[in-house]
């Protein structure tokens, strides 16, 4: 009842418009900003590669969460850590990765996702003989002196007791058939899925676009969005400010209040993630004609 219900008031939005009362918009000089990440450097003594999107990278984009790609060869694993007040999606885009959270362990393939409260003791290995790839966002952002490894554990007085919570296909989240070839599957939002106790304050969605298809205007009133795209190649366009062009492996920043649309403009299909932050609400969004 619950998804039948986001679905007609997605309807309801496309066919009407949703304008609310003057919504902050962007700031002077502000617009959609493209992110190409920067070469990525060693991790846990070389055991992987991290590959920053939003954090340090970014030092000017003001989000809850920091964000990055990380790249562990088959064979090798992070090592044990925990990071102090700060929870962590992963979302797996090659490879399989055993993760480790206190006592539970679970193995998440290509397409899948594990949320990890905060503080928990945990060690993400890469299954099998491919490397991993993962994208990470830690929340509030990370930082150096919270996360807790090697000697520093035994210090500790922190007790969790970890069960990560899983989501094995990004197509079981919440359905929103926009139309015109696109769909979008909500993954992770503490607001829309209070029946699922997510340690986030922003949401996440996975958006799949066949060739051509779009999304028109829309605006998140409160929100910013950050687009990573996993293939294909995206168009992020405004109605004047130009268009941004988003490769795989890339990122888009939307600041909040922006009119913005997407579009694919590769030959083959296109997926990404997209998180919004603070959490996507109904009410926060406007669709415009």
């Amino acid at each position: 009842m619950q998804r039948i219900l986001f679905l007609i008031f997605a309807c309801v939005l496309l066919s009407a418009g949703c304008l609310t009362a003057s919504p902050p918009q962007a700031e002077e000089g502000e617009g959609v900003r493209l992110i190409t990440p920067p070469e990525g450097f060693a991790i846990f003594g070389g055991q992987g590669t991290y590959t920053g999107i939003i954090g340090d990278e970014t030092p000017d984009i003001r989000t809850n969460y920091s964000m990055g790609l990380v790249a562990i060869p088959a064979g090798n694993a992070t090592s044990p850590h925990r990071l102090i007040g700060s929870a962590e999606f992963v979302h797996v885009i090659a490879g399989a990765a055993e993760i480790r959270c206190d006592n539970s362990t679970v193995v998440a393939r290509e397409g899948e996702t594990v949320l990890l409260s905060e503080g928990v003791l945990q060690s993400i290995a890469a299954a099998g003989d491919r490397e991993l790839r993962y994208i990470d966002a830690v929340s509030p952002p990370f930082a150096a002196a919270n996360e807790v490894s090697g000697e520093g554990l035994a210090a500790l007085t922190v007790t969790t007791a970890c069960v990560p919570v899983v989501i094995p296909d990004p197509r079981q989240g919440i359905e929103w058939d926009l139309g015109s070839e696109m769909m979008i599957y909500t993954l992770a939002n503490s607001v829309l899925m209070d029946e699922i106790s997510f340690p986030l304050p922003y949401s996440v969605a996975y958006v799949e676009l066949l060739p051509g298809g779009s999304i028109g205007f829309n605006r998140l009133n409160r929100s910013s969005e950050v687009i990573v795209v996993l293939g294909g190649e995206v168009e992020v366009f405004t109605p004047d400010a130009g268009s941004v062009r988003v490769p795989t492996g890339s990122a888009a920043y939307v600041p909040p209040g922006q009119v913005k649309g997407y579009r694919n403009v590769a030959a083959s299909n296109a997926t990404l993630l997209s998180f919004v932050d603070p959490a996507w609400t109904p009410e926060g969004t406007a669709m415009l004609e």
